[in-house]
């Protein structure tokens, strides 16, 4: 069975996120820092959008947009989707797949904001998964051969 949400990016994962009402400007400062793809817009406390290399492109750089000068909540995905920290992997990707995203903001059991979960995180764990699955199969399938 897959792993969880919270198996993957841990308890200590970084939040990466903004205020609303910064420039793309100083978001994409804010992204390329810290080496990021990926940040949660919030309002407070509350995550109101989410802004990726892909909004960039599409929606600031294809429309010919001044970073400096548009505020990120005009240009970040909203509505958010999001996934609990005890939920399977699976189910994540089932919600990417079917909601066309590639980040997926995870929050625990109280609702509070705790990062992202990326497609590739995803995609790693299921070569994990796959990985285990093939090595379990192979030892089961050498012991059959092989017994006296």
């Amino acid at each position: 069975m897959g792993k969880t949400i919270a198996e993957i990016v841990g308890e200590n994962r970084a939040k990466f996120s903004v205020d609303a009402d910064q420039t793309v400007g100083q978001v994409i400062e804010y992204m390329y820092g810290n080496k990021v793809g990926a940040v949660a817009v919030c309002d407070g406390d509350n995550v109101v959008g989410v802004f990726s290399e892909r909004d960039l492109l599409r929606r600031v750089v294809h429309e010919a947009l001044d970073p400096d000068r548009v505020a990120i909540q005009d240009v970040m995905t909203s509505p958010v989707f999001w996934i609990s920290m005890d939920e399977r992997y699976e189910v994540a990707k089932a919600i990417m797949v079917d909601k066309d995203v590639r980040h997926l903001v995870v929050k625990d059991g109280k609702r509070r904001f705790r990062g992202f979960v990326s497609s590739r995180e995803l995609l790693e764990a299921d070569l994990w998964d796959s990985r285990d699955l093939v090595g379990k199969l192979n030892d089961d399938y050498y012991a059959h051969q092989f017994q006296p």
